[in-house]
C-alpha cells in the first residue's frame, strides 16, 4: 500500500506524485487542452483522463523503472526551451494537426491524411490567456457573493421597513455584479477571450451564462454578451445539453441574443439607410449651388454692351 496519487491540471498535463516525500514522480503529456477529470482502475493497472480536447487517454502501468533526476532534467530542458522560444513559431494548424495524430494513432494508416486542419480555433494557452481565465472566475465568484449579499440586505430591510439603500462595494468599484463581470470581460482581450473562457469549469460557466442573460436583458454589452455565449455553448455543448436545469435558461438566452442582435442590425441598417440620405441630399445641393452661381455669372455679363 502506497500514499502515491495522480493530479490533473490547466497546463493540459496528468502528474504522478510521490505523497511520502511530496515529490513528483511522472509527468505525462498528451492533451492538447486543459485535462478537468481523472479515474485510477481498481487494480491500479491504468489511468483514464478526459479533457477539453474531448478526449480520453488511457495510461497504462509498465514495469519501466523511473529515475526522478532524468524526469526532472527533461522536465527543466522543455521549460528552458519555451523559454528560449523554440516553440513560439508552431501556429494553430500545427497544434491541430499533431493533436488530431495523437489521438487517430490506432487508425489505420489509409484513414490518415497529411493535410492541415481549417479551423482556426486558438488550442494553445498562454500565460495571459490562463490569467484572464483565473480573473474570469474571480469576477463571476465576487459578482455571485454581492449578488447574495444583496438579495439578504433587501430581506432585512423589507422585515424591517425602512430604506433600501446599501452602500456599493468597493471591490466591485461600485458597480452591480453583472456590470462589474460585463467590465472583466471587456478588460479581456479580444485574442486571449475564447482561450480564457475554455478555462473555466462548468459550474463558473453556467454562472457567467446567468450574468450574459441579465446583460442581454438590460441591453449592456449585446455584441460580446452574444460572441460569448455562442463561444460557450459550441464549447459546452455535451454537457450543457445533459443538464437539464440549463434547459429554461438556454431557451432564454437563444430568445434575448436574437431579439437584441436583431436590434442592432435594424439600427445599423436604418443609421446607413439614413447617412445616404444625407449623403444623397448634401450632393444635390451642391449642384444646385453650382449651376447657380454659373446662372448668375452669365446673367450678369449678358446685357453690357447693348444699346
Amino acid at each position: 500500500r502506497t500514499h502515491n496519487f495522480f493530479t490533473c491540471s490547466k497546463d493540459s498535463t496528468v502528474r504522478f506524485w510521490d505523497g511520502d516525500r511530496f515529490q513528483q514522480i511522472l509527468l505525462l503529456n498528451g492533451h492538447a487542452s486543459e485535462v478537468c477529470s481523472l479515474a485510477v482502475s481498481r487494480t491500479g493497472a491504468f489511468v483514464l483522463s478526459g479533457g477539453m480536447d474531448r478526449q480520453v487517454r488511457v495510461w497504462e502501468r509498465t514495469k519501466d523503472i523511473v529515475f526522478l533526476d532524468e524526469e526532472r532534467e527533461r522536465e527543466l530542458e522543455e521549460v528552458f526551451d519555451k523559454v528560449d522560444g523554440s516553440k513560439r513559431d508552431e501556429n494553430t494548424s500545427d497544434v491541430l494537426l499533431r493533436a488530431q495524430k495523437d489521438g487517430d494513432e490506432g487508425l489505420d494508416a489509409d484513414d490518415e491524411t497529411d493535410e492541415k486542419p481549417q479551423s482556426a480555433a486558438a488550442v494553445k494557452q498562454s500565460i495571459l490567456s490562463v490569467s484572464a481565465g483565473d480573473r474570469i472566475m474571480e469576477a463571476v465568484e465576487l459578482a455571485d457573493e454581492e449578488s447574495k449579499e444583496i438579495a439578504a440586505f433587501k430581506k432585512l430591510q423589507e422585515d424591517k421597513s425602512g430604506d433600501n439603500r446599501r452602500a456599493p462595494n468597493p471591490m466591485l468599484f461600485g458597480m452591480d455584479p453583472s456590470q462589474y463581470v460585463l467590465w472583466v470581460l471587456r478588460s479581456v482581450k479580444s485574442v486571449d477571450l475564447e482561450q480564457s473562457l475554455l478555462v473555466l469549469p462548468l459550474k463558473h460557466v453556467e454562472r457567467l451564462m446567468h450574468y450574459l442573460i441579465l446583460l442581454l436583458r438590460a441591453g449592456k454589452g449585446i455584441e460580446l454578451c452574444a460572441k460569448i455565449s455562442v463561444f460557450l455553448i459550441k464549447a459546452h455543448q455535451a454537457q450543457i445539453v445533459a443538464n437539464r436545469t440549463m434547459m429554461t435558461p438556454l431557451r432564454e438566452l437563444q430568445t434575448l441574443v436574437r431579439m437584441r442582435t436583431t436590434e442592432i442590425r435594424d439600427t445599423a441598417g436604418f443609421n446607413i439607410a439614413a447617412m445616404r440620405i444625407i449623403a444623397r441630399i448634401a450632393n444635390e445641393k451642391k449642384n444646385e449651388r453650382i449651376n447657380y452661381e454659373e446662372k448668375s455669372m452669365k446673367d450678369i455679363w449678358a446685357g453690357l454692351g447693348k444699346a
